[in-house]
């Protein structure tokens, strides 16, 4: 797969050639000094059986994975450099990294994409077969029917394709919950279809700031009752049908009654796919892919025994086709992915966490550099635990059903802090696509995070959410940097959130220089903001903010306290106040020097004019 030369190629030239001019065995350090490279080569075309070289490439990356380590191991003093020539690598398991794949010291591993070159690393399956009826397009799947495989996106012709569902556009109303608030409803006369095979419909059902997913089990007709599989929300009392408002939305999906518009599709208990075709697609080339590989890319370190992957690079590379974990009890989101399980084990925590297509486990100085996450099931890429000094750096990150990027853990524990990791120069946008309660960015219980210079838009939560403790107590929360980010049209379909949202106390914490706008009037029952800055939120610095385009108030508080706010410009919506306060006393906080022009008389800069958005020298 060739492609013009872009800006990464040149990136990719700048830091692994030599001054010759050709991709030689010599690499620059930032101090002028030459260094020797050994390089490896991987093709589609290759074999494992070959040496690696440009003429005998590797077919795959765990083959070439296999000799950096031992090349790296036996010659200390020289870095390696793997170069992916362009074309797609199926995975039907992540491509996995341990510190015994580690760099030493001063030295990196590299896998990156050649130049000029596209790697594409897809965890779908094809499918392929289909057959024209009347009404659509129809093909069996024998691992579905053989109950070996179960998925919940499809993608065709690099876009996602949204599942039979009903309404089409928008969503029903609660009419009445039933009798327990959590296991039925009534619904208004014509909304529900009659099911014939209810073994693969469900429910989305929207909170205020998160989403429940549950199979349906019967529908009466004459009462007009929907009954559920297993109850609506997580355990918390205002997870009820009815604990936000009376009236709450819902939609009906994977229904074949709901097959009605084009694009749609259909998977039923027996393995049938149905699909109806756009027009324009032509049968006999026509092409699927079902994601079936749940992580793509894990690199994990041994945290218990203080042994981090370190060192390692990924350049230039596209991750797509993952698939999202499957909650046979239903999923209940809690907050940005975050769920109830409902089968918790001694092994099984009550509260998981999603799964991402990229994981970055106790990893140290590592990096995924100019890459692409998109058309993915759950969340895009993660940095778990302990993890210090890692980079995610000028990607693109779209089309995700999870979260963007996660970074840190839901934890205060010492030894699971991540600290000094940065997130920057990204295009994050279309995340939360399956999964509505997640956000752009998540950032953790963690020490000095970096969020920078991102474009952060169109998601149906928050744009970046940084803390995880509901109240002031002190945490090793701190020092987090989230500056200079364009983020808008976040909110699109929850509420109760922001294009920036906090918890907790966060000593040295800054949210600086980000430019927010186009927050729509909250769906729910609480308000969305430019920025919220929730439960517990303490010693934050807000400042030299530009807040414009929020139907709200550009800031709102609950129960947070003594944070400073100063040099922002805080554009006022018609009749509405620049802070809002929940729970909160006001003169705990410090306000110096904020700017409240009105909405009518103040013109936008754009993102460069106050240096926001993706530096121009990471444009590609």
């Amino acid at each position: 797969m060739n492609r013009p030369r872009t800006r990464l190629d040149w990136f990719v030239w700048l830091i692994l050639a030599s001054g010759s001019g050709s991709m030689s065995a010599m690499a620059q350090p930032a101090g002028g000094e030459q260094r020797p490279v050994t390089e490896y080569y991987v093709a589609v075309d290759g074999s494992d059986a070959n040496a690696g070289n440009k003429d005998k490439p590797f077919a795959t990356v765990r083959g070439a994975r296999d000799v950096a380590r031992a090349s790296s191991a036996a010659n200390a003093g020289r870095d390696v450099v793997v170069y992916i020539r362009g074309g797609t690598y199926t995975l039907d398991r992540p491509i996995e990294f341990s510190p015994d794949d580690s760099a030493p010291e001063g030295r990196t591993i590299t896998y990156v994409a050649f130049p000029g070159e596209t790697p594409f690393f897809s965890g779908g399956r094809a499918i392929r077969g289909w057959k024209k009826t009347p009404t659509h397009w129809e093909v069996e799947i024998a691992d579905v029917r053989d109950g070996k495989w179960r998925f919940d996106q499809l993608f065709v012709a690099g876009e996602r394709r949204p599942r039979a569902r009903g309404p089409n556009v928008g969503y029903h109303r609660v009419a009445a919950a039933g009798p327990d608030n959590r296991t039925s409803f009534q619904f208004e006369p014509g909304d529900v279809p009659r099911i014939a095979d209810l073994g693969g419909a469900e429910i989305l059902f929207l909170h205020d700031w998160s989403v429940s997913r549950v199979s349906i089990k019967s529908v009466d007709h004459k009462r007009n009752v929907l009954t559920l599989a297993h109850p609506i929300g997580a355990g918390a009392d205002f997870f009820r049908i009815t604990g936000f408002e009376p009236h709450p939305r819902y939609r009906i999906e994977n229904a074949i009654e709901l097959l009605d518009a084009p694009g749609e599709w259909h998977l039923d208990s027996r393995g049938v796919l149905r699909y109806m075709p756009l027009p324009g697609e032509n049968i006999e080339t026509f092409e699927a892919i079902a994601p079936a590989a749940e992580s793509l890319l894990v690199v994990r370190g041994d945290a218990r025994g203080s042994k981090p992957v370190q060192n390692l690079r990924f350049v230039g590379l596209t991750f797509a086709h993952a698939a999202a974990t499957q909650f046979p009890g239903g999923y209940a989101g809690v907050q940005a992915g975050f769920h109830e399980v409902r089968q918790p084990s001694a092994d099984v925590p009550k509260r998981g966490r999603m799964s991402a297509a990229v994981v970055f486990d106790s990893t140290v100085n590592c990096r995924f550099e100019h890459g692409r996450i998109v058309h993915v099931g759950a969340s895009a890429i993660a940095i778990e635990g302990p993890s210090q000094g890692n980079a995610v750096v000028g990607n693109e990150i779209a089309d995700v059903g999870g979260n963007g990027v996660m970074v840190g853990e839901p934890s205060s524990d010492p030894a699971l802090i991540a600290k000094g990791n940065e997130v920057s120069n990204n295009r994050i946008h279309h995340c939360g696509a399956t999964f509505h309660g997640c956000v752009g960015v998540w950032v953790g219980i963690t020490d000095s995070t970096i969020v920078s210079h991102n474009e952060i838009r169109d998601l149906p939560y928050s744009g970046v959410s940084v803390g995880w403790v509901w109240n002031p107590t002190p945490s090793p929360c701190r020092a987090n940097r989230i500056e200079f980010n364009h983020i808008h049209h976040v909110m699109q379909i929850l509420s109760d959130g922001g294009g920036i949202y906090t918890l907790g106390r966060q000593e040295g914490s800054v949210l600086r220089g980000n430019l927010i706008h186009d927050v729509p009037l909250n769906a729910g029952r609480a308000e969305s903001n430019g920025m919220f800055i929730d439960e517990g939120s303490s010693e934050i610095a807000i400042e030299r903010n530009v807040i414009y385009a929020t139907d709200r108030s550009p800031i709102r508080f609950h129960r947070a306290q003594r944070n400073s706010i100063r040099d922002n410009v805080l554009v006022l919506p018609k009749d509405m106040p620049a802070f809002r306060y929940n729970n909160t006393d006001e003169s705990t906080m410090t306000f110096e020097r904020n700017a409240t022009p009105a909405a009518d008389s103040w013109n936008p800069p754009q993102p460069a004019e106050i240096g926001a958005g993706i530096l121009e020298t990471n444009r590609k």
